[in-house]
């Protein structure tokens, strides 16, 4: 086998994988629209190939080959076998035409296509093309202007949307089956649908008992019976919790969480109790100790200062799997799901029970509450807490929170500042033999600066109610 290879550089062709057997190749670029729609395509915005079969029927739906960067070499082979000799082996000749980088490949779906044919009026059996009866010729074509019976063909401009294949499974309606005749649990509803969603109402009354359904669920996500007793001890303890205090003290993984929760407790999606899972028969309207449990919800809006610190839930969670070791001892950890006075709130926001504020001016002030009058009922908006309940704690908050950022930036104030003044003593020692008495520079951080920070960072107090 021999190859020759030219010195000069290669020609450069643009491969087109056409949908079908080329016999002729001036139809097959009369079906491209021509070696001027080819360059276009090429060297245009739209890198896409028109074909159409029928080019001459404005009917004919159009595929559509997408450009694509693959290199490649054309190559002549031509194979000289011996006449005389059968037994010879053949003799290769490879040729190298030319390199390839780009080319179109048609994969997408063609759409239906119409042709007009109409029925023959001499042999109503046959079919027609019937393309000069329903377009002119010309512009000029007067008489196709002037007829008066004309074949009446509407075709849609489109008939399918999209020209990809898209791995689709469908089903039947499953909207009015209870999920009774389930084996496995495929055609059940999303967790969202699962629990009882119950908004805050003064006057209805609220579940008692879950669905029963709901244990067959939890047996398709084999449940076991030890992850379901330790979430029903917490009910036990606790009528009224988080998603994310039963996450941290039952230390259960969040996917069998979502098919407990929903046979011992419902959800309130309004009201004091906002976002909070209620155990069924417990009902804080009639409980006055459940202003304990009542939502308190917590956000930061700041510019500068504990922005540095605190962020959103996600970016956290971000945070910490890149660097699952880094340990930051000034802001709670993402998962912890109380509030501590001596760090920072784990994310911008914070959905609590004033119960998880373990401060104890806080929880003095929810024991000071006076009791209501026999036969008073809760408020609809505040529950059993007094009006203003809320700014009040929101305001300790954002008090603590100052104070921790202006200790935290002091100490950093006072670290700087000693370092500043060995190494300055340092020098001058080096230099004179004594140290001096000045000290360091003067932009480091001072009451004024911290003062200016913190002015920055404000709570949303009475817009989240």
């Amino acid at each position: 086998m021999s190859i020759q290879l030219s010195g000069a550089s290669l020609p450069e062709f643009a491969v087109i994988r056409y949908p079908g057997l080329v016999k002729d190749v001036n139809k097959m670029l009369c079906t491209l629209g021509g070696v001027t729609k080819v360059s276009q395509a090429l060297e245009g915005d739209t890198k896409r190939l028109e074909l159409r079969y029928h080019y001459e029927n404005p009917f004919n739906k159009s595929v559509y080959g997408e450009i694509n960067k693959r290199a490649g070499l054309l190559l002549s082979i031509k194979v000289r076998r011996s006449k005389k000799d059968r037994s010879k082996p053949p003799q290769y000749k490879v040729d190298i035409l030319g390199c390839t980088n780009t080319g179109f490949t048609f994969e997408s779906m063609c759409d239906f296509q119409y042709l007009p044919l109409l029925p023959d009026n001499e042999n109503k059996r046959e079919l027609k093309m019937m393309m000069h009866s329903i377009m002119p010729q010309s512009v000029i074509d007067l008489d196709f202007f002037n007829r008066t019976e004309v074949p009446l063909i509407t075709v849609p401009t489109v008939f399918a949307r999209y020209d990809n294949v898209h791995n689709n499974i469908f089903r039947g309606d499953f909207s009015k089956e209870d999920g009774q005749h389930e084996v496995l649990g495929v055609c059940q509803k999303s967790s969202y649908e699962n629990r009882d969603i119950v908004p805050f109402s003064t006057i209805d009354s609220f579940p008692a008992r879950p669905d029963p359904q709901i244990i067959k669920r939890m047996k398709v996500k084999y449940v076991s019976d030890e992850q379901f007793e330790k979430v029903k001890k917490l009910f036990e303890e606790c009528p009224v919790w988080t998603r994310i205090a039963l996450l941290y003290e039952s230390g259960i993984s969040n996917d069998k969480l979502k098919c407990i929760i929903p046979s011992m407790a419902y959800y309130f999606s309004t009201g004091p109790w906002r976002t909070m899972y209620v155990r069924y028969g417990y009902d804080p309207r009639k409980d006055f100790s459940s202003r304990y449990y009542q939502t308190f919800d917590f956000r930061l809006r700041f510019r500068s200062g504990i922005a540095e610190f605190v962020s959103d839930r996600k970016t956290s969670i971000k945070k910490r799997q890149k660097n699952p070791y880094e340990i930051n001892t000034l802001v709670q950890d993402i998962d912890y799901p109380y509030f501590d006075e001596h760090k920072l709130p784990r994310s911008r926001q914070c959905i609590l029970r004033y119960c998880d504020i373990r401060m104890p001016k806080i929880q003095e002030m929810l024991e000071k509450i006076p009791s209501p009058l026999a036969g008073a009922t809760c408020n609809e908006r505040t529950g059993w807490l007094p009006s203003g309940f809320d700014s009040q704690v929101r305001q300790i908050v954002c008090n603590v929170i100052k104070d921790l950022l202006k200790n935290h930036y002091r100490k950093e104030h006072i670290h700087a500042e000693l370092e500043s003044c060995e190494n300055t003593g340092q020098e001058a020692e080096d230099d004179d033999g004594a140290v001096s008495d000045e000290g360091g520079p003067d932009d480091f951080m001072n009451d004024d600066n911290i003062e200016e920070i913190l002015d920055d960072m404000q709570s949303e107090a009475d817009e989240i109610n």
